[in-house]
């Protein structure tokens, strides 16, 4: 058996918990992605 370079990340539980309210309210994956996308760009201009 031949060694593979897995990289393994750390699943934030607070980003976990609000996927799963969020989905658990009845939001679509997409429509969760949208509103991250969205708010990504107006956190990057908060922080310049």
């Amino acid at each position: 058996m031949t060694e593979q370079n897995v990289k393994v990340e750390e699943i934030d539980l607070e980003w976990l918990q609000l996927i799963m309210e969020a989905k658990n309210l009845g939001l679509q994956k997409e429509e969760i992605r949208e509103f991250l996308h969205n708010n990504r760009a107006k956190e990057l201009l908060i922080e310049a």
